[in-house]
């Protein structure tokens, strides 16, 4: 059955100041797996909290740290110019500290927890998983590859990989340097699936993709989280 959840949106101090994000956990007792999901180049916007109640319903404690600070477009051309003035390693502090105080929760189990991120979120997901021996599972949906390619050394967790057939060779990328460093991974590619085909508010949804990857994103989180 799924789970009776709570949301709303929590702040938690990082980088010498207070951030904010989207918090939805389950109101059962008791501590749930942790997990962080990270935007799109659009901002925290409907879809990303609506994923965040997903894995809420589903038993995780997720929180959806608002990266763009209250900025939230659906202009591609207004994404880009967010995306590139938003600063990376900035960025990657506010992860963690969303992290940090999500596991320090009595709802959360911690300190392992896992992460998600979608096209800019999940370049940012492969980032936090290099970046802090904390992330115990890590999900790329048609995201980035680890910048820069040496970086994946310190990945500490196995890494799933989700991506249309039009990033054939992005997905390619990714799983020649996650082997050639010996870190855990799987990675698939959708036929007839493109960018972005987990958005179900955008034109380039693709559902056989989005329900295939479901399921199996469920499953490594509970098997690496549990």
């Amino acid at each position: 059955m799924p789970e009776s959840i709570l949301t709303e949106m929590v702040d938690f101090k990082s980088n010498g100041d207070q951030s904010t994000g989207y918090l939805a956990r389950p109101t059962g007792p008791g501590s749930h797996p942790a997990v962080v999901v990270i935007q799109e180049w659009w901002g925290l916007d409907s879809h990303i909290k609506d994923l965040a109640e997903r894995f809420a319903r589903l038993g995780f404690a997720s929180i959806a740290p608002d990266l763009y600070h209250g900025q939230v477009t659906s202009e591609p051309d207004e994404a880009r110019k967010l995306a590139m003035s938003m600063q990376r390693d900035v960025a990657a502090r506010e992860i963690d500290a969303a992290a940090a105080w999500l596991t320090q929760q009595s709802f959360a189990a911690g300190p392992r927890f896992g992460t998600v991120g979608y096209c800019m979120g999940g370049g940012l997901s492969l980032a936090a998983a290099s970046g802090n021996s904390n992330v115990a599972a890590c999900v790329v949906y048609y995201g980035g590859t680890p910048n820069p390619p040496e970086s994946a050394e310190r990945i500490q967790c196995p890494v799933l990989g989700f991506f249309g057939k039009d990033e054939a060779e992005r997905a390619g990328q990714l799983q020649e340097i996650l082997n050639q460093y010996n870190k855990a991974n799987e990675v698939h590619v959708y036929d007839g699936a493109s960018h972005g085909f987990f958005n179900d508010t955008s034109a380039g949804y693709d559902k056989a993709a989005s329900y295939d990857s479901w399921p199996r994103v469920i499953e490594f989180f509970r098997r690496n989280l549990s």
